[in-house]
């Protein structure tokens, strides 16, 4: 492919990965901000083929499973079995192992395993939470690959994760099963 398509290719998926990942957290339920991150986690993988950063080409295929077999136990309301956490997680050790090109090729791992036991927990306010958090070390990796625009989106990132922290701090704070009950009892 020439070059300048290549690089149109890249613009466009970065502005998109940026929109989509921005937005997943303004939803008030975790099922629709995993649904939201994993087309995000698309974006992100092609843009990480285009850099052949291969580490992040791995961890976002993996995130992306991840998401699908965690919406389906929100579909059921049922929760996550904890083997399954785990399972994720050696298979991130493994992955980046195999695709291992230096120290910078740790912050995936490191990222995804904090994502990871956030997306674990119910109240989606832990994912908001660790989006501040993985914003500033998605930056960090992105530096290091030289995905310069989605670094942009990774200081959006934390801007929104923060404002959703804030929208949604009365919601995010009743326990999970009484803003189902609530929820139902409308119906």
């Amino acid at each position: 492919m020439p070059t300048t398509l290549i690089n149109s290719i890249y613009i466009i998926v970065s502005i998109l990965s940026i929109f989509l990942y921005i937005m997943s957290v303004q939803f008030k339920d975790k099922k629709n901000i995993l649904i939201t991150q994993i087309f995000a986690s698309i974006c992100y993988l092609i843009i990480y083929i285009i850099k052949g950063a291969w580490a992040g080409v791995s961890i976002e295929v993996l995130e992306e499973s991840k998401d699908v077999i965690f919406i389906e136990y929100e579909k059921r309301n049922k929760k996550i079995p904890f083997i399954i956490l785990t399972l994720f997680i050696i298979l991130l050790f493994v992955f980046t192992f195999i695709f291992y090109d230096g120290p910078g090729s740790l912050l995936p791992l490191i990222i995804n395993i904090i994502l990871f036991v956030s997306t674990y927990f119910k109240n989606p306010k832990w994912i908001r939470y660790v989006m501040v958090l993985c914003g500033f070390l998605w930056g960090c990796y992105n530096i290091y690959v030289g995905a310069h625009i989605i670094l942009i989106g990774n200081v959006l990132e934390i801007v929104s994760a923060i404002i959703s922290i804030a929208r949604f701090k009365e919601v995010d704070n009743k326990p999970v099963k009484k803003r189902r009950k609530k929820k139902t009892a409308k119906k």
